[in-house]
């Protein structure tokens, strides 16, 4: 078939087939939902509707997200939103995909040539140095493990980051892109893309170490100093501007709100439990079928645990053979995809992130495993002298096809686990069982199809594991609603809003729920707290202007509240009228309605929370911190009561 073909034209063919291949394995991906932090860069995020204002994507970091703790300096995410929003003509997420899967073609062929590049840096004379690299190359775009990147649209900081890390390599190695710097660029917008792309910095200095400057490596004793000024020289430029961007982003480019590190677990028991999960990723990378959207991996302790020593055993012995081969010309390409792999994990493996294990972080180190293990393959068949035989060689070759062909068949599952909530929540509540958020949401599929009783029963169990999150007690208050029960209701909307001071999701949904009640003027004053909270919370805005014809003034609250009292007296109605009062600032009022309710219900902690904050604003602090005390001993778990008591108590000793 090929018989009259060059080498170089065979490569292009087989690479445009693989290429061909990997659109009709994603093919079924495309019309696949949003998910996840999708919500709060690209749903409800009022930035990404207009790309007049782009320049305000690289100055202002928070355009990326309508949530200002998940606020990170991530412009270039921005910005592609924004085409693609564009484009789109609103929120259709199969042009976001289009967009993706294009840079994720384009990084195949640019992942091709890179480690083609460096087999022939290692053996030139190989004849199937081309083969091995589209062997990599199949196997890189067909593999499972990348579609949790590829479906995930969020998650496009990880592609697009990784893609500029790859072209960054390639412009260096190029004499023309490293006279004039253009790997410095590319580098720049990687990092802009995710602050990952810093890695371009180490992976390079790696990469002259092995294949430029390696006499360092072969006999570092002889000129020692004169070997790494030279490649200081060399990695110097890249290095200095990657580190001040990187810092600059940080501590200027990134807003305060920002909440990015958990402060929760120490360093050493985050970095010892990601012994553990680098096992979990590379038993992933050799078959991926514990893939999960949202893995349940906690903090493992003590630090003897057998996981633990198990994972650092593992790592040891990767790193032994990263510094053998490293020591042969032959088997370099080993020692950089093995290096490439740890400096990927770096970010995430060094700072206590709120996620400590997460499959989407797994494409950029795989990268280097890509690298590696192909090549890796190729030096043992040759050792063992495997393919000298026409009969050897037909039958690997027909193995690794079986291979990629099984990848490429957990690809096209992968991409129907996330084909819509139903399907890819599912998924987690049986991979990750003890993942409160996977329990929560697989319970709200459960609440869209009206099943009340089911979904209950998955928040319930969610909240054995996440007792204190915020968005399970909306959810909560929402299913409450839908099942009648008032009270409870605003029981959990009222324990998210304390639960939390950065999101605008409580105040939204709270105000969202007092609408349907005609309490305008209440849900007035939470929508404006959440548009506060975040300014480009879309959802907010435009639930305040549909009311905002409907507001009803002070006096005529007041006196609805008052008339319906005197015909039907009841707790509820009592705290709504106190609620009013004080929004209004008739404090003495406020403490009043709160008094008559306690006549009704003396155990109410919401009454004397009310009143709480009312003496407060009277500068009445130690009627208020007794009233918060009662309060906390009706409900020790009242959260907001404690924050008024501590109001109260900073004053008095003030």
């Amino acid at each position: 078939m090929f018989k009259n073909f060059t080498p170089r034209r065979i490569e292009f063919i087989i690479l445009a087939t693989i290429l061909f291949v990997t659109l009709l394995v994603y093919l079924n991906h495309f019309d696949n939902p949003f998910f996840f932090d999708d919500t709060h860069t690209i749903s409800e995020n009022e930035s990404i509707r207009s790309l007049k204002n782009w320049t305000d994507f690289f100055t202002n970091a928070d355009t990326f997200s309508s949530l200002p703790s998940n606020r990170a300096y991530r412009p270039m995410v921005t910005f592609q939103n924004a085409i693609d929003y564009y484009f789109a003509g609103g929120l259709n997420p199969k042009y976001f995909h289009y967009h993706i899967f294009f840079w994720f073609l384009v990084l195949i062929i640019l992942f091709f040539h890179l480690s083609k590049h460096i087999y022939i840096q290692s053996d030139s004379k190989n004849k199937l140095i081309g083969t091995t690299a589209l062997f990599a190359t199949a196997w890189f775009a067909l593999h499972t493990t990348n579609a949790e990147t590829i479906n995930y649209i969020c998650a496009r900081s990880d592609s697009f980051s990784t893609l500029c890390i790859v072209v960054s390599l390639i412009l260096y190695i190029h004499p023309f892109g490293r006279k004039w710097y253009l790997y410095i660029p590319t580098m720049i917008i990687g990092i802009w893309t995710k602050q990952t792309g810093v890695m371009f910095f180490p992976i390079l200095f790696i990469y002259v170490l092995l294949f430029e400057e390696y006499d360092l490596i072969t006999d570092f004793k002889k000129d020692t100093k004169f070997k790494i000024i030279k490649i200081f020289k060399k990695v110097f430029p890249a290095g200095i501007i990657a580190v001040m961007l990187f810092l600059f982003n940080q501590y200027y480019l990134t807003p305060k709100s920002t909440d990015s590190t958990n402060f929760l677990v120490t360093k050493f028991e985050y970095i010892s439990t990601q012994f553990y999960v680098i096992i979990h990723y590379l038993g992933n990378f050799i078959l991926p079928i514990n893939l999960s959207a949202d893995p349940d991996i906690a903090i493992i302790k003590p630090w003897y645990d057998i996981r633990i020593l198990f994972g650092f055993l593992i790592i040891i012995g990767l790193l032994f053979i990263m510094f053998k081969t490293a020591l042969i010309k032959k088997t370099r390409p080993i020692a950089f995809g093995i290096a490439w792999f740890f400096i990927a994990l770096l970010p995430t493996t060094l700072n206590p992130l709120f996620q400590i294990a997460n499959d989407h972080r797994m494409f950029f180190p795989f990268v280097g495993l890509f690298i590696a293990v192909p090549w890796g393959i190729l030096v043992i068949l040759e050792k063992y002298n495997l393919l000298q035989k026409s009969k050897n060689s037909l039958k690997i070759a027909t193995l690794f096809i079986i291979i990629i062909s099984a990848y490429s068949f957990g690809t096209v599952q992968r991409n129907k686990v996330w084909n819509s909530s139903d399907s890819l929540w599912l998924d987690v509540v049986v991979k990750s069982p003890k993942n409160g958020r996977g329990l929560m949401n697989y319970g709200l599929t459960h609440m869209a199809k009206g099943n009340y009783e089911v979904a209950l029963e998955y928040f319930n169990r969610a909240l054995e594991y996440t007792p204190n999150y915020y968005t399970l007690y909306i959810n909560l208050a929402i299913l409450n609603d839908g099942m009648n029960n008032h009270t409870k209701a605003v029981e959990h909307f009222k324990a998210a809003l304390s639960l939390n001071s950065l999101s605008p999701a409580p105040e939204f949904y709270y105000a969202r729920y007092l609408i349907d009640r005609q309490k305008f003027s209440e849900a007035e004053i939470y929508l404006k707290k959440a548009i506060q909270k975040s300014p480009n919370h879309t959802k907010s805005k435009e639930l305040l202007n549909i009311i905002s014809g409907n507001l009803k003034t002070a006096e005529e609250e007041i006196e609805e509240l008052t008339d319906l009292i005197k015909k039907n007296p009841s707790p509820d109605l009592y705290l709504d009228l106190s609620f009013t009062y004080y929004k209004n600032k008739k404090f003495k009022m406020s403490i009043a309605a709160c008094e008559e309710l306690l006549k009704l219900d003396p155990n109410n902690a919401d009454a004397y929370n009310n009143m709480c904050a009312a003496y407060n604003q009277l500068k009445e602090w130690k009627r208020g911190a007794e009233a918060c005390e009662k309060a906390i001993k009706i409900n020790p778990d009242f959260q907001l009561a404690k924050n008024n008591l501590k109001w109260a108590k900073d004053n008095i000793n003030n």
